[in-house]
């Protein structure tokens, strides 16, 4: 007997796939990584050129073919490992394309534009940002966690699911309310099962140990010291990293912006190591508000500054914060410690 949904079933009507923050982290770091690649590949080899004669084969080229690849197997493949798959691709051919950015927006073509290097950072920013809000996303509706079942099921079809991923897709529908619900239930209880080392993927035991390694630096007081003194001592570090980097060229406006927000962090940074020992939690989120406001802002005029010189201080932004956001999460939550990853991983 179908199920009648009357009004709700527009044919127009989208479900957020529960495991989307995970897919665009994916697409976003394989972006990056891409981009920074490409950057140090061609500054050792002197920025040849493929093609001959008049001819020149930009890498965005070969960007937009990787792109059509990924969008391809996400529209042609089932599974969430295809799915994965196309974030990475796309993510790659994604940075490809975006790292000639200066060449779109220049009428000399030109390559290296000082403010290329921001926006390519930009973009990539704004991507992580909307990952941020994805993962702290509200409780999931009850079509979501169906759609995200069923997901699970498409894949496992073929290879089967583990115990762990069938317990907790079942734990996740929750008690059936009608047909539909237990006919979800019906098919994960008969999906094949999968031994739960056998065919992981390679990627995850470096994930999952990142992550645990990740957990045990919010829970050491020294690390959160660390992550205070960086913020705290933005006015020192910028004005040395600045001007030993990029020595004689740094431009007022950017620099004036970049300044501005050390300050900001400074003062948002005292106020987090004031409220460190009576209210931890807090603490955390002054320090993750600085970070975040470096990151979205301060990062942007900084590599506009000291072009792709500004990645390490880039890096220490991005480990602090994760360990920034464990630690506020832990303190909120003693009890249950560090959210667990997205359900039934990629």
């Amino acid at each position: 007997m179908a199920l009648d949904l009357g009004q709700a079933a527009a044919p127009w009507r989208a479900v957020r796939a529960g495991n989307a923050a995970r897919y665009l982290r994916a697409f976003v770091f394989a972006g990056i990584g891409t981009v920074l690649l490409i950057r140090v590949y061609l500054g050792m080899t002197g920025y040849p050129k493929l093609g001959g004669g008049n001819l020149h084969i930009a890498h965005m080229l070969w960007g937009g073919l990787l792109m059509v690849v990924a969008i391809g197997a996400a529209t042609i493949l089932y599974g969430r490992s295809a799915r994965f798959a196309a974030a990475v691709v796309g993510g790659v051919g994604f940075g490809l394309f975006v790292d000639e950015v200066g060449k779109f927006i220049t009428q000399d073509n030109d390559y290296f534009y000082r403010p290329a290097a921001s926006i390519i950072y930009l973009v990539f920013a704004i991507l992580l940002l909307l990952d941020r809000r994805w993962r702290n996303r509200a409780v999931p509706t009850r079509d979501q966690r169906r759609a995200d079942a069923v997901d699970l099921a498409l894949g496992g079809i073929v290879v089967g699911v583990t115990e762990r991923q069938r317990a907790d897709a079942i734990r996740s529908v929750g008690v059936p309310d009608d047909e539909l619900d237990r006919a979800v239930l019906h098919l994960l209880e008969a999906l094949p099962a999968r031994d739960e080392t056998a065919g992981r993927p390679w990627w995850r035991r470096p994930a999952d140990w990142a992550g645990a390694t990740r957990d045990r630096l919010a829970q050491r007081q020294w690390a959160i010291n660390v992550a205070a003194g960086w913020i705290i001592a933005q006015p020192v570090l910028f004005p040395v990293i600045g001007v030993a980097i990029d020595a004689g060229r740094l431009e007022t406006g950017p620099t004036v912006v970049a300044v501005l927000v050390t300050l900001v962090m400074t003062a948002l940074g005292i106020a987090g190591a004031y409220r460190l020992r009576r209210d931890r939690a807090a603490a955390m989120r002054w320090f993750g508000l600085a970070l975040s406001i470096d990151l979205m802002v301060g990062q942007v005029f900084k590599f506009t500054l000291n072009q792709f010189a500004a990645v390490p201080a880039l890096a220490v932004d991005l480990l602090l914060l994760s360990i920034v956001n464990a630690a506020q999460l832990a303190a909120a939550n003693p009890a249950e410690g560090s959210p667990r990853a997205d359900i039934g991983g990629a």
